[in-house]
């Protein structure tokens, strides 16, 4: 993404949200490996929310957030596959990513926010986790690429070789009322669609009589981050009311031609 944070206060809480649900069992869970390496009980729910995490901070274009649950994410996928076994040593780097990601989201209650200072902390603090879950000490060259551009995770290297999915097209259907609720699932489906390397994101709004100000938020937030990620966003099924609302919103214009 650009860097750019969508600093709307309704999106900015989904993000909270999401770090205060996860980082309890996140904690907990490194906690209980470093106890006991074998004690693999924990991964899959540590992953998923790493994989939250790093989706609400996609959306709303935090991106440090972003590049920490990013290498913490692909950790937890290894040792899930069986490629990694996670000892004393990666959990305390990765409980160092539990800890910037949290403060993050504590500092994103502040609308004056300078994110320059966590991505100038994230930068090297990625590069260490990439390089202690590889086992590798950290390559002066990774490190010298992430200083110079902090804000372009592809520079990070992937701790497992997870064969890419492509998808040509997916439709999310919204239900009747586009909430918090709704608006985050529909998040959920939107990520999982970029992470399939997805071409099309059709939102399908036929069910949708109306929606509150999070929904709307999150209708206008979606199009940015999917022409940074190389999609076509669109909007389908809507109704004449519900029309109405995204034409004098400017949001019908965001999304690829079509409109709803």
């Amino acid at each position: 993404m650009s860097g750019e944070t969508f600093t709307d206060a309704s999106m900015l809480e989904i993000f909270r949200a999401e770090v205060e649900t996860h980082v309890e069992a996140l904690t907990s869970g490194l906690l209980s490996l470093e106890r006991d390496p074998k004690d693999t009980s924990h991964i899959d729910e540590m992953m998923r929310g790493a994989h939250s995490i790093k989706g609400a901070a996609r959306i709303v274009g935090i991106d440090p957030a972003v590049h920490v649950a990013h290498v913490m994410e692909d950790g937890f996928i290894a040792a899930q596959n069986g490629k990694l076994t996670l000892r004393p040593d990666h959990v305390d780097v990765l409980l160092r990513g539990v800890d910037i990601l949290n403060r993050m989201a504590t500092a994103s209650k502040d609308p004056g926010i300078d994110w320059g200072g966590f991505a100038s902390e994230a930068t090297p603090l990625v590069a260490e986790i990439t390089a202690v879950l590889n086992g590798t000490p950290e390559s002066a060259t990774t490190a010298k690429k992430l200083a110079a551009d902090p804000h372009k995770p592809t520079v990070v290297a992937s701790v497992a070789e997870i064969p890419a999915r492509s998808v040509q097209e997916i439709a999310i259907a919204i239900p009747a009322v586009l909430n918090a609720t709704a608006a985050e699932i529909a998040r959920q489906e939107f990520i999982a669609g970029i992470d399939a390397k997805t071409k099309v994101v059709r939102f399908d709004l036929s069910q949708t009589s109306d929606l509150d100000a999070t929904g709307l938020a999150f209708l206008a937030a979606v199009p940015a981050t999917a022409i940074q990620e190389g999609v076509r966003a669109e909007l389908t099924g809507a109704s004449s009311d519900l029309r109405y609302v995204l034409e004098v919103t400017g949001i019908d214009k965001l999304y690829s031609s079509g409109g709803p």
